[in-house]
C-alpha cells in the first residue's frame, strides 16, 4: 500500500512538472516572442520584465506571510491554479494585442496577471511544496526535479515551432494547468491539531522580528547583487545565443534544443543536490553558486562562437539546482521554520525589486554597448559580492526539527 507521503511525492511533483511546463511554455521564448514575431525592442523588453517584477514585488511579502498563516492548508494554491488556468487565451487575445497597439497598458495589464502567476506565484508553490516536503520527510530538490524536466520539456517544444506556430505554446500552457489542478486535487495532507494552533496564532509582529536578524539582511544582500544579477543577464540571454547564427530562425531551433539539454542537466543536479548541500553546508553552496553564477555571466562575453556559449549555458545545470536547494536549506537553517515561507518570498521580494531597477537598465546596455561588454560588468559585480558573501553568510549547521509526523487529531487540508 503506498504511503500518504510517498502519494504526495508523485502527485506534487507531477504538479511542478506540469506548473513548470506552463510556465516554460509562456516565458522561456518570452523575449524571442516579443522582439521577433511582435516586432518590440530589447529596450522594451526589458521594461515588460521590470514591471511584471514591480507588481510582483508589491504581491510578495503578502503572500510570504499568508502562506505561512496557511500553513499546510491548500486554499491560496487553488486560487493561484485558477489564475492560472486562462493564461493561454490571456496571451492570444489580449496581451498580444495591447502590446502591439497600447504598450503600455498591455505592460500594466500582463504585470499584474503574470506578476501575480508566475514571479509571485512560483515562490508559494515552492514554499508550499518545501513544508509538505518536510512534512513527510522527503527532499524538496527531488520534487523540485521534475518540475526541471517541465521547463525542459515545454522548452523543447516550443523552440520547435516558435518560429511557425507561437500560440501553441500558450495553449499547452493552460491545457497543463488542468492536469496540475486535477494532481493537485488527489493530493492528502493531514493537519495536527497543534499546527493548526501554531499558524493561526502568527502575527504580523512576528514576521517583522525578521528585521533583528542579521543573515536575513545578508541573504537579501546575496540575492541583490549575485542571483539578480544574474538572472538580469539571463533574461535576454536567448537574443543574444540566436545573434551566433546566420538567421534568428536557426539560433531559435538550436536555443531550444539547448534548453532542453541544460534543464535535463538541472533534473539530474537537483536529484544530488541535497546530498551536496547537506554536507558542504548551505552557506558555501550558495557561495559556489555565486561562482558559477559569475563564471558564466563572463565567459558568455568572450567572442568564441555558437558551441562555446553553449558550452558556458550548461553551467546553469549546475548552478540552478544549487542556488534552489540550499536557499531553502539556509532558511530552515538560520531562521524559524513557521516563518519559512515570509522569509522565502520577501527574497523574491528583494529580486523582484532588483529586477525592476536592472532589466531596463541591462536593457538599455544591450542596445547601446552591446551584450558582451554588458556582461562583463554584470560579471563583475556578482563576483565581487560572491566573494563579500563569504565572509557575511553565517554557516549554519545546527539540525532543524523534523516535521510533524502524522499523528492524532488530524484534520484534511482544504
Amino acid at each position: 500500500m503506498i504511503t500518504p507521503g510517498k502519494r504526495n511525492y508523485i502527485l506534487l511533483s507531477l504538479f511542478d512538472f506540469l506548473y513548470l511546463f506552463a510556465w516554460s511554455s509562456t516565458m522561456a521564448f518570452f523575449v524571442i516572442w516579443t522582439t521577433q514575431h511582435l516586432g518590440i525592442s530589447a529596450t522594451k523588453t526589458g521594461l515588460l520584465y521590470s514591471v511584471n517584477a514591480f507588481i510582483a514585488l508589491l504581491m510578495q511579502p503578502f503572500f510570504g506571510f499568508i502562506s505561512d498563516k496557511f500553513g499546510l492548508k491548500k486554499r491560496l494554491i487553488w486560487i493561484l491554479v485558477a489564475m492560472l488556468l486562462p493564461v493561454g487565451p490571456f496571451f492570444i487575445y489580449l496581451y498580444a494585442p495591447l502590446l502591439v497597439h497600447s504598450f503600455w497598458l498591455g505592460a500594466l495589464l500582463g504585470g499584474v496577471y503574470l506578476g501575480i502567476i508566475f514571479n509571485s506565484g512560483c515562490g508559494v508553490i515552492d514554499s508550499y511544496i518545501d513544508k509538505i516536503s518536510r512534512r513527510y520527510q522527503f527532499e524538496y530538490g527531488r520534487v523540485r526535479m521534475w518540475g526541471s524536466l517541465g521547463w525542459a520539456a515545454a522548452a523543447w517544444i516550443v523552440g520547435k515551432y516558435i518560429d511557425s506556430n507561437p500560440n501553441l505554446a500558450f495553449w499547452l500552457a493552460s491545457f497543463a494547468i488542468v492536469i496540475a489542478a486535477i494532481c493537485f486535487m488527489l493530493t492528502k495532507v493531514e493537519l495536527t491539531e497543534a499546527e493548526m494552533q501554531k499558524t493561526s496564532a502568527l502575527k504580523v509582529s512576528h514576521a517583522l522580528e525578521l528585521a533583528k536578524n542579521g543573515q536575513f539582511w545578508m541573504l537579501l544582500v546575496f540575492t541583490l547583487f549575485v542571483t539578480q544579477i544574474y538572472d538580469t543577464y539571463d533574461q535576454q540571454f536567448a537574443q543574444y545565443f540566436s545573434l551566433q547564427f546566420p538567421t534568428p530562425e536557426e539560433g531559435n531551433r538550436w536555443y531550444g534544443i539547448l534548453a532542453s539539454i541544460q534543464v535535463c542537466g538541472e533534473t539530474l543536479f537537483l536529484c544530488l543536490m541535497p546530498w551536496f548541500v547537506n554536507r558542504t553546508g548551505a552557506k558555501w553552496a550558495l557561495i559556489i553558486a555565486g561562482l558559477i553564477m559569475s563564471v558564466r555571466i563572463v565567459g558568455s562575453a568572450i567572442p568564441l562562437g555558437p558551441v562555446w556559449i553553449g558550452a558556458v549555458k550548461m553551467m546553469h545545470a549546475l548552478e540552478k539546482p544549487l542556488i534552489l536547494v540550499s536557499v531553502f536549506k539556509f532558511i530552515a537553517a538560520n531562521f524559524d521554520n513557521k516563518l519559512s515561507s515570509t522569509v522565502y518570498l520577501l527574497v523574491l521580494f528583494v529580486a523582484s525589486i532588483a529586477t525592476a531597477i536592472y532589466s531596463p537598465l541591462a536593457g538599455y546596455l544591450y542596445d547601446t554597448i552591446g551584450f558582451a561588454h554588458t556582461y562583463y560588468i554584470l560579471g563583475g559585480i556578482a563576483g565581487l559580492f560572491t566573494l563579500i558573501s563569504i565572509f557575511t553568510l553565517r554557516d549554519n549547521r545546527e539540525p532543524t526539527s523534523p516535521g510533524t509526523a502524522p499523528g492524532t487529531g488530524v484534520t484534511q487540508a482544504q
